[in-house]
């Protein structure tokens, strides 16, 4: 997508209504030329009775009833400009209430489509981006796009059509004195096009710096406590002066520049306004012409002189809603992931790896390399390994966050990648090892995947995930209010609460990623056995570094530098020499000593 595709995708939705705003525009201009020469024809024509020479006011005044008539009632051409008046007043409220309905239908049309976009973005594409900066992206630049249509637009018409129409009109009346009014706009268009050239750079350069500043806004809001658990919090203070020092300066050197342009503009603007007085004196005395069409020289100058001095206001902000539209396209033209195409297939939870490697994109090394294992219906598969050894990078690839790059996955018989995204995340539950709570009451955050599910159904995920007499201890209960990222409970509740949250779902495969660590051994016991119980048929992965996680599992693996090193069940790991056996060991020997003590 292109800006011009942009603009025609997000402008043709409100088409109609934006050439309604032209029309108003353009009445609203023939209104404000047309008042003046009212003026003119009141003061030359009515007042001192010089002949009528346009076709227009000879009509008005046959139908007012004629020069004479009108000497004697001047309050009819006073309601006439009246009348004019109120047209141009109905024309200013119309066009700014179309603007509005506009800007905001594109703005929350662009809203929706970026959230729906950026929801869509492959796992690869958002675990790169930074939160601060996409939020930026949707707020500050959609806002600056939302302005520039609000009225902006408009004014640009406004200015071309006052412009040219205005030197139509003064070059018919006096063609001297028209070129005498229009001697320094060209200067002033020039000096308007120079700066706004200067000032182009910061337009970019400022969005950065705003995206920057946001991110360091939202990483310190959302890690608090880990601030002040350290004593960070001067350093985190700095570090956002730092960066608002740096916006501000760009943000002064941007105004002082527009105050510059603005300076020059409206001094050759005052200069060009008093040597079309002084003219137009000159002409007036000579007789070149007369009081009602010099008073038509001043109020058209006055019309002209403001448009083109705000030209480079125009033209910076034109700039700006560019620069934000391209920060936009660059969300849009990132790749959404396809979970619609594949295979639709009832999953039981067979699951083969076969000599499975992976990569990433821009990596050297392989994460994981010639994986090869089993699992059947109603197993249960332990995985341990030092950290960064690939063990969530594994069950990443079940559920197609990263796809492999060599060898095969099959679920029940069918290749993993040939099965539609939708269907198999939908069958696989996953507990992550940081589990994310939304700013909801318990209950909503345990049936947020599971609208329709009544209270027995929570009840029972809660009681699977031992956590069912926690929440019934709470004063509210399950209508407890859970703060952001559930800052109000332990980290043993936000695992048991998202735990049920999943398991809510009833989905044919569980996944584990060592999401069972912030629990004691006595929790993580019965949560495991009721989990078992759940299902024959479940299939479950578990991740996790206490052997008392993995030792009921009917296969452990044990993964070292993205290969398996070990594979067979508790009995026989800690009868071979290896990682196991030496983890064992250790875990072992400090429960004897916590035992003791």
């Amino acid at each position: 997508m292109t800006v011009n595709d942009f603009i025609r995708k997000y402008l043709g939705k409100v088409a109609i209504k934006q050439l309604m705003v032209f029309l108003i525009v353009i009445i609203y201009t023939l209104g404000n030329l047309f008042s003046p020469l009212i003026f003119s024809f009141i003061i030359d024509n009515v007042i001192h009775k010089k002949e009528i020479t346009s076709s227009i006011f000879i009509f008005i005044a046959d139908k007012f009833g004629g020069i004479a008539y009108l000497q004697k009632n001047l309050w009819l051409p006073g309601l006439l400009l009246f009348a004019v008046n109120i047209v141009v007043g109905l024309c200013i409220f119309l066009r700014g209430k179309l603007n509005s309905e506009i800007a905001q239908n594109m703005t929350e049309n662009m809203r929706n489509d970026l959230y729906n976009h950026i929801q869509l973005w492959p796992y690869s594409a958002l675990s790169k981006s930074k939160t601060g900066d996409l939020i930026q992206r949707c707020t500050s630049d959609v806002e600056t796009i939302r302005s520039f249509f609000s009225g902006q637009l408009a004014e640009i018409v406004y200015a071309v059509l006052i412009t040219l129409i205005a030197n139509i009109v003064l070059f018919s009346i006096d063609k001297r004195l028209a070129l005498y009014s229009l001697i320094m706009i060209p200067i002033i268009f020039i000096i308007s096009l120079y700066f706004f050239k200067r000032i182009q750079k910061y337009f970019v350069l400022y969005d950065d710096t705003e995206s920057e500043l946001t991110t360091i806004t939202q990483e310190n809001l959302a890690n608090l406590r880990v601030v002040r658990a350290f004593n960070r919090e001067k350093y985190e203070f700095e570090k956002f002066d730092k960066k608002n020092k740096e916006l501000s300066k760009i943000d002064f050197e941007w105004i002082n520049q527009l105050g510059i342009q603005w300076g020059i503009g409206g001094s050759l603007s005052m200069a060009q306004i008093l040597v079309t007085i002084l003219i137009g004196i000159f002409e007036v005395v000579n007789g070149k012409i007369s009081i009602g069409q010099f008073s038509v020289f001043i109020s058209y100058e006055g019309m002209i002189i403001y448009p083109v001095r705000s030209l480079a206001r125009l033209l910076s902000n034109m700039g700006k809603m560019k620069v934000a539209i391209g920060r936009l396209l660059e969300i849009f033209n990132e790749k959404t992931e396809d979970l619609e195409s594949g295979k639709v297939i009832d999953i039981k939870g067979n699951i083969v790896f076969d000599h499975v490697g992976f990569q990433y994109e821009d990596g050297n090394l392989p994460v994981l390399n010639d994986i090869s294992f089993k699992i059947t219906p109603g197993e249960t598969l332990a995985i341990m390994g030092p950290t960064g050894s690939g063990k969530s990078t594994l069950v990443h690839l079940l559920t197609r966050l990263n796809d492999y790059t060599s060898g095969s996955i099959k679920v029940d018989g069918v290749e993993l990648k040939d099965i539609q995204k939708k269907c198999l995340r939908r069958s696989i539950g996953i507990v992550l090892q940081e589990p994310f709570l939304f700013s909801k009451t318990i209950y909503d955050n345990i049936k947020i995947s599971q609208k329709n599910a009544d209270k027995e159904k929570v009840y029972r995920a809660a009681k699977i995930a031992s956590v069912h007499d926690v929440i019934t201890e709470f004063s509210a209960g399950y209508d407890t209010l859970v703060g952001e990222k559930g800052v109000t409970l332990s980290g043993g509740q936000k695992q048991r609460i998202a735990i049920a949250r999943t398991i809510i779902n009833e989905c044919p495969i569980l996944i584990f990623d060592d999401s069972l660590s912030a629990v004691d051994t006595q929790t993580d016991a019965a949560i495991r056995k009721a989990i078992k119980g759940l299902s024959k048929h479940c299939t479950t992965i578990i991740i996790a570094h206490r052997i008392s996680s993995t030792q009921d599992a009917d296969h452990i693996i044990v993964l070292e530098n993205g290969q398996i090193s070990q594979n067979g069940n508790h009995q026989e790991l800690i009868n071979e020499d290896g990682l196991y056996k030496r983890i064992y060991e250790i875990q072992t020997a400090m429960k004897e000593i916590d035992d003791n003590e």
